[in-house]
């Protein structure tokens, strides 16, 4: 039976098992490299047959990917990707104020929880840190939740905008989920000197482990570090994860080599969808490009995956904030990025 592209988006993954190209899912296409990937695969029987080990462990050999002394097994926690954290601080935050449009996960919490601050579209969504504190003031927010760079839009706030937030006391969860594509931007330094910041990260979407399920909080607020802790299973990640933690540092200069290429592709299929009429693509500071369109979104998106299978973002379905004027499209290979544009070409405006 052929599957709508409703159908296919509602099993949220394992598209492996069908003929799809999947420009809706964010990855890195370069990462993990074949050697590590030999590595993994040689183990594999070992690592299955093994428990993962404890938090403590894993935190203390996620510590050793950098080298300052703020990235510590005290103040890291690793997770199953970042979707387990965001669950956990729900029921932590009393309420928080959130930029939208934002990546989903974040909305999900129960709606007495979110002050939404709505962005405008006429200034393509950029936050503006006065107007974001006053709306954390006015609604007597205890967290702000900041996803830098921005998912679905790709834009960028500056670790000075950042520190504004963070001199008002406001416990500020930033989500950097993509900042090694703007790694100048990160704040991760900061948490030596705010205990009222939370980073968030997953290394799913740079690191090319959406399968792997993989990601860390980092934060010097004992209170939180505490309450998140308590709330983990004994065993959060499996030994694959834990042994590709260990692993990472050899190949860590493959990895950046990675991130490079994947921003080469970036610019090549930017400057391809401009070439579109009815697309105004957005400067990206990630792995993906956010396009406006002039005609609809929808329309888009089920001629790509009926005539081409291949799957893109389209609309900004979130709570007050609905368009089908917009489509959000990852970064692949050259190669695969020329068969999108060329779906994109075969539809008349």
């Amino acid at each position: 039976m052929k599957m709508s592209i409703d159908g296919m988006r509602s099993l949220y993954g394992g598209y492996w098992r069908y003929n799809i190209l999947d420009f809706h899912y964010l990855m890195n296409h370069y990462f993990p490299t074949k050697e590590m990937y030999a590595v993994l695969q040689k183990e594999l029987p070992m690592l299955c047959d093994n428990y993962p080990s404890c938090q403590k462990v894993i935190a203390k050999l996620l510590s050793k990917w950098k080298s300052e002394d703020y990235f510590n097994e005290d103040n890291l926690i690793v997770s199953n990707g970042s979707s387990e954290l965001i669950r956990f601080m729900s029921f932590i935050i009393n309420k928080a104020t959130i930029p939208i449009p934002t990546f989903n996960e974040y909305v999900k919490m129960p709606a007495n929880k979110i002050n939404f601050f709505y962005t405008d579209e006429e200034n393509k969504f950029k936050i503006e840190i006065d107007k974001l504190i006053e709306a954390i003031k006015k609604s007597k927010s205890d967290f702000v939740v900041l996803v830098n760079p921005n998912n679905p839009v790709g834009n960028i706030l500056t670790k000075t905008e950042i520190k504004k937030l963070l001199d008002t006391g406001v416990k500020t969860i930033v989500d950097e989920a993509f900042i090694d594509f703007s790694r100048e931007n990160s704040v991760e330094n900061l948490v030596k000197e705010y205990d009222n910041l939370i980073i968030i990260t997953t290394c799913t979407k740079t690191m090319g482990l959406s399968g792997l399920r993989l990601g860390y909080m980092l934060t010097t607020n004992n209170e939180i570090k505490e309450k998140i802790r308590n709330m983990l299973p004994i065993w959060n990640i499996n030994s694959l994860a834990e042994r590709f933690i260990e692993l990472f540092t050899e190949f860590e200069e493959y990895y950046w080599k990675s991130i490079e290429r994947t921003v080469e592709d970036k610019k090549y299929l930017f400057k391809k969808l401009k070439e579109i009429d009815y697309l105004e693509p957005f400067e990206s500071h990630s792995n993906f490009i956010f396009c406006k369109t002039t005609i609809s979104a929808r329309r888009i998106a089920e001629h790509l995956f009926d005539k081409h299978r291949i799957m893109i973002k389209d609309g900004l379905n979130q709570k007050n904030l609905k368009s089908d004027f917009y489509i959000r499209i990852g970064i692949k290979t050259k190669s695969d990025n020329d068969k999108l544009i060329s779906g994109l070409k075969g539809i008349i405006s």
